[in-house]
């Protein structure tokens, strides 16, 4: 009876086998996720790139320096966006850093990334549609394998410094031209197509490549440089992220010329002889940090040629100063600087500078001293300076121009003649051409002269008021000699040709009847009335008119007055008869 109990009860422990095996995969299950944990946890750490470490395509050449440079280590880790990293008290570089100093060699770049779909690249570098990656998932190692860590960065062709840009994108191509697609694996795949710098100017490619033959092309240029070649490398050995191949790419600084045309102002005609100092107007620095030219250096010089064009050398993007250097001759100076600015080329080049040349005029205007607006013509001047002196003449307006002077010049106007009766003065007038062709600061000036004339007006008035009295014989004398005779007409009469002096007029030939006057040298008309009682005659005639006049009208009532009385008369007669 027990034992049958004792089998009952055994039969009863029927779910120990299924306990210890629910333990034994817990047990299973949890040291597969401490193992997990432990393989997500450990990440690598990089030592930041040797400023002079690793292989640099560009400069062709498999030797280093040794480094001087060993800054902390910075951790790194992919992200979604490219890498990203955890700072461990590395150091930034300078922003005076040469070529050789290569920034950080912790993958720190942004690349743009562009998701892959179907049958996406693999890992390991390959090109559209394969490649001979390690693996293709994110757990599998990505980095197994005979492949090498790659890191570009910008730099200057002409310093060999590195250009701090960022967003200048690139394509990868193997040698057989295909484009490769580069993954990220953490924490997920990510495909990209295009690479970009970051703020200093570098990338690194998100994944190793395979052992072979690549080359960069260059999608979009930085600002102020011109678009790179593309750039082959070549990889034959492993090289790590801690010490990966560096892939310079030499990039050249964008310049640009600056033409001028000089042309005349007024004509429009090309002026030869000019030349310009190129000058900087501020500090002329490319991206890479190079100070090119200063602010105020002479850069160069333009000279013009016989068309009057002129066109400098290919110089550095920024703004210029154009400044006269030689002046053309019977040129003025330019009054002010020209502003220009060197801009990146375009496919239609710019037009030139347009300078309009002054020439230097000299005018000499001639009128008559009383009035300005009586321009004296056919007077003879001479012009002297070095050489032979030249003579010219007043136009019909009593001007003359002169516009082939030369600079650093005094010339003498000397008045050689005159219009008839115009007096002038021998005395010479100078005019100082300067060094920058300018009269008195000034690229024309005029020089106005005056000739004077003697004016003498002679007339005869009425001792009682002062109307010009006509039908009067004048005559005009210098001592014995008779200059004019003539007849009042009711105006003056004006001499022009009399010289300053001593001269008397008679009337009617009677010379008891003489009346001297003194001529003066002056501008202004000098004016003689004479005097005369002629108005008695006319008093005279008219007393004698009236008389006449009162003598017929008396002698007419008289006559009148006896035709009336007659018939009266006869009638008494007649009536006496009777």
């Amino acid at each position: 009876m027990k034992k049958h109990h004792k089998q009952k009860d055994e039969e009863l422990n029927f779910w120990q086998p299924a306990s210890d095996m629910f333990s034994a995969l817990l047990l299973i299950l949890m040291l597969v996720i401490l193992l997990l944990g432990l393989y997500l946890v450990h990440i690598p750490e990089y030592n930041q790139l040797d400023p002079y470490a690793g292989d640099t395509y560009a400069e062709g050449s498999d030797e280093r320096p040794e480094s001087t440079y060993s800054p902390e280590p910075t951790l790194f880790i992919f992200v979604p966006n490219g890498w990203g990293g955890v700072e461990g008290g590395g150091e930034t570089p300078s922003p005076t850093s040469t070529a050789e100093e290569t920034p950080s060699a912790s993958p720190s770049p942004t690349v743009s990334p562009t998701p892959e779909t179907g049958g996406g690249a693999s890992g390991g570098g390959g090109g559209e549609g394969g490649g001979e990656g390690a693996g293709e998932g994110p757990g599998d190692e990505p980095d197994l394998g005979m492949k090498s860590a790659v890191y570009v960065m910008l730099v200057d062709a002409e310093t060999e410094r590195t250009i701090k840009q960022a967003n200048v994108e690139f394509e990868l191509y193997s040698d057989n031209h295909s484009l490769q697609i580069l993954n990220s694996y953490y924490p997920e795949r990510i495909s990209y197509r295009f690479y970009e710098t970051t703020d200093a100017g570098v990338f690194y490619l998100p994944e190793k490549l395979v052992l072979g033959n690549y080359e960069l092309h260059e999608i979009t240029e930085p600002d102020g440089y011109d678009s790179a070649s593309n750039i082959a490398f070549s990889l034959s050995k492993v090289y790590d992220w801690s010490d990966p191949l560096v892939v310079q790419v030499p990039l050249y600084p964008s310049t640009n010329s600056i033409s001028v045309q000089m042309k005349d102002k007024e004509t429009g005609l090309p002026v030869t002889g000019g030349s310009f100092d190129v000058i900087a107007n501020e500090n002329i620095i490319t991206a890479d940090g190079t100070l090119r030219y200063r602010t105020g250096q002479i850069v160069e010089e333009i000279v013009c040629d016989s068309q009057g064009y002129g066109e400098s050398s290919e110089l550095y993007l920024g703004h210029y100063i154009l400044r006269q250097r030689e002046i053309p001759d019977y040129y003025a100076g330019l009054a002010e600087d020209i502003l220009v600015s060197v801009e990146k080329k375009s496919r239609v080049k710019s037009p030139a500078h347009l300078v309009s040349a002054v020439r230097t005029k000299l005018t000499v205007k001639l009128t008559d001293e009383l009035d300005s607006q009586r321009g004296i013509s056919g007077a003879s001047f001479l012009i002297s300076s070095v050489g032979e002196p030249i003579e010219v003449r007043t136009n019909a307006a009593g001007t003359f121009t002169l516009t082939e002077r030369g600079k650093n010049q005094t010339y003498l106007i000397h008045q050689n003649s005159s219009a008839e009766y115009y007096r002038f003065s021998d005395a010479d007038q100078a005019v100082t051409v300067d060094a920058f062709g300018l009269i008195d600061g000034s690229p024309e000036a005029t020089v106005s002269l005056t000739n004077r004339i003697i004016r003498v007006a002679i007339g005869i008035t009425d001792e009682f008021s002062d109307i010009q009295v006509p039908n009067i014989s004048l005559s005009l004398f210098r001592g014995n000699e008779l200059i004019h005779t003539w007849t009042t007409t009711g105006a003056r009469r004006t001499f022009y040709e009399l010289d300053e002096g001593n001269y008397y007029v008679v009337k009617d030939g009677d010379m008891n009847s003489r009346y001297d006057l003194r001529v003066r040298d002056t501008a202004e008309t000098q004016i003689f009335d004479l005097s005369t009682s002629y108005v008695m005659h006319y008093i005279i005639i008219g007393a004698t008119v009236l008389l006449v006049i009162v003598f017929a009208l008396l002698l007419f009532l008289i006559i009148r007055r006896r035709k009336k009385k007659a018939p009266g008369k006869a009638k008494r007669e007649k009536h006496e008869e009777s």
